[in-house]
């Protein structure tokens, strides 16, 4: 979808375009029509100064040159006039060896037309019917301007307002790109900080910093913000809860077991083992709380603190082994692209089972690729073999019921990797020999 921004940018630039061009349109219309009627007017002054420049005299018709405009004189000069009577032709100087082309009229009939002239030029003319009452004959005045001359200066006009039209268009238009990307910039300062927000480095918008029209919205998510954070802390508190309720019970049913070692000793073994995998269960998820402690709902998962947390935890929790857990992790890298608390759930999970297989190794690398990021977990376990690999995130599937486990820790890896399309691969470590867990998380 279009972006608002874009859309505005178009919009406006198109409107801008279309005012622009019809305004020059328009002024072209303008300026065509006042030179026309420039051109009428200076003919008919013309017209009235040849008429009373005329003069009759015993029959004869002449024209006074005395009293006309020096522009008729010069040949070709772009100002003529003609006067036509049966079997008389008067014609000014300008014309030389040139003569128009006229429509003969009936007294006080006018006529305003174009046509070529001189040196193929088009001329404007203007013709008005005369009479001669003495010799009873009509004549025909005719006075023409060459159009050239001033089609030159209209061109220099129309030229010189079409650039000047055309400059503030491209200003307008780069104002328009200025305006808009000063106005959406408090946006993209709210996209920076809602990323900042993402990645754990702030705890709240800062509304001081925001435009009021989006101050609503920025105060809207801060609130949501302050309740999920609620409800997360008070779903670790009740989970922390839950498991240190467990503890009492827990600690009755293990004097049942030994009393009951007393008279049934297999069936105390039994039940021992069994209390001993909730036991262990309890204390994972107490050591996760602690872990995910005071964090926002949209923090990702850090590098390398929060990998460095999960491997002390779980140490303590399978204290009965030495493993030394070794991390390969690129500089480039400070945050993994998932919600902090899934995060620490499906990477514990995967670590968790590294140390409960692991002879005395397990590796941690991240590696850093164009568009992706990948983490890799390796230890020096027995490993699995090829063709049960797939069965490592059926849900309850334990590969080794002597080993302590509740089975479901990869099946929920599985589910988490789904969720935020996480490629999961299971294969064999080519230098640990255990099993290699590689995840590959698309870059934001």
């Amino acid at each position: 979808m279009i972006s608002i921004k874009t859309k505005l940018s178009l919009w406006l630039t198109g409107l801008v375009i279309i005012s622009t061009f019809i305004a020059i349109a328009f002024f072209e219309s303008m300026l065509r029509q006042a030179f026309h009627d420039s051109i009428i007017d200076r003919l008919e002054e013309d017209l009235e100064q040849v008429l009373l420049a005329i003069n009759v005299e015993n029959g004869d018709i002449s024209i006074d040159q005395s009293q006309l405009s020096g522009f008729y004189n010069p040949v070709y000069s772009g100002r003529y006039y003609q006067l036509n009577m049966e079997g008389v032709e008067l014609r000014s100087r300008s014309l030389w060896d040139q003569r128009l082309n006229i429509q003969s009229l009936n007294k006080g009939e006018t006529r305003v037309w174009q046509t070529k002239g001189p040196q193929n030029h088009d001329i404007q003319l203007l013709s008005l019917g005369l009479s001669n009452q003495a010799a009873h004959q009509n004549a025909t005045l005719t006075v023409a301007q060459d159009l050239s001359i001033g089609r030159k200066v209209f061109t220099q006009v129309y030229g010189t307002k079409l650039s000047v039209n055309l400059a503030m268009l491209l200003a307008m238009i780069a104002g328009i790109f200025l305006v808009l990307r000063q106005s959406f910039k408090p946006i993209n300062d709210m996209q920076h900080a809602l990323v900042k927000l993402r990645e754990g480095e702030i705890t709240a918008l800062d509304a001081t910093k925001i435009p009021p029209e989006l101050t609503p919205l920025a105060d809207t998510y801060n609130e949501l913000l302050k309740y999920s954070s609620k409800q997360m802390e008070r779903s670790r508190n009740n989970l922390g809860n839950l498991s240190h309720g467990l503890k009492t019970p827990l600690a009755v049913m293990q004097q049942q077991v030994e009393a009951l070692g007393l008279k049934d000793p297999d069936s105390a073994i039994a039940l021992q083992k069994q209390l001993d995998q909730v036991h262990k269960m309890i204390e994972r998820k107490l050591a996760a709380a602690r872990i995910t402690g005071d964090m926002l709902p949209a923090a990702q998962l850090q590098l390398p603190k929060d990998l460095h947390d999960l491997s002390q935890t779980l140490a303590k929790v399978h204290s009965a082994k030495t493993i030394n857990c070794q991390f390969e992790l690129s500089t480039t890298v400070s945050r993994l692209p998932i919600h902090r608390e899934d995060g620490m759930e499906l990477i514990g999970n995967l670590m968790d089972n590294a140390y409960k297989w692991a002879q005395t190794v397990v590796q941690v690398s991240v590696v850093n690729h164009d568009d992706t990021l990948t983490l890799v977990i390796e230890d020096d376990g027995p490993g699995v073999a090829s063709d049960e690999l797939t069965l490592l995130t059926h849900r309850g599937r334990r590969l080794d019921e002597e080993i302590m486990g509740h089975g479901l820790g990869l099946s929920i890896v599985k589910d988490i990797a789904e969720q935020y399309e996480i490629g999961l691969k299971f294969d064999h470590s080519t230098h640990l020999s255990g099993l290699k867990i590689e995840l590959t998380f698309n870059k934001l």
